[in-house]
């Protein structure tokens, strides 16, 4: 069964409906679809909280809501001094974007979905855009159209 990984971005987009929605919402559902296991890191649930509040896509109650909401959609994985030493000692350039990769391949994640894929060049786990993702994994018998709100 392969395990994805969202990065803070994409779930934010979700979560916010922001202009980056559409792709990373498909990029979930292609996920479910698959019968892949969605995940996103436990420290980055603050970050999306903060986010969603500080880009006004929720209010502050709105977003801290939202974490039940999260934990429904996504498992959640931790991070131990273990990945945070493998972190620190990587030659990625972001410490939380290192946080992650390592926390991920601890797990046994199979890609990283985010919208930064730069960020994620150095890191032992690939990365994948939400574009890239649906790209790759969509089933031909799905469709999917944007729809005006």
């Amino acid at each position: 069964m392969m395990k994805i990984l969202y990065d803070a971005n994409v779930v934010v987009d979700i979560f916010g409906k922001s202009e980056d929605f559409f792709h990373s919402y498909i990029s979930y559902d292609v996920a479910l679809t698959k019968g892949f296991v969605p995940y996103a890191t436990v420290s980055s649930v603050s970050d999306i909280v903060y986010v969603l509040a500080a880009r006004k896509y929720l209010s502050k109650r709105q977003a801290r809501s939202s974490i039940a909401g999260l934990m429904e959609m996504f498992d959640l994985l931790d991070a131990l001094p273990a990945d945070c030493k493998r972190a620190n000692e990587s030659d990625m350039d972001d410490f939380e974007d290192a946080l992650i990769a390592y926390a991920a391949e601890r797990n046994g994640i199979d890609f990283i979905i985010t919208r930064n894929k730069k960020d994620f060049l150095k890191s032992p786990v690939p990365a994948l855009t939400p574009k890239e993702f649906v790209a790759i994994y969509k089933p031909e018998c799905l469709e999917y159209e944007m729809v005006d709100s």
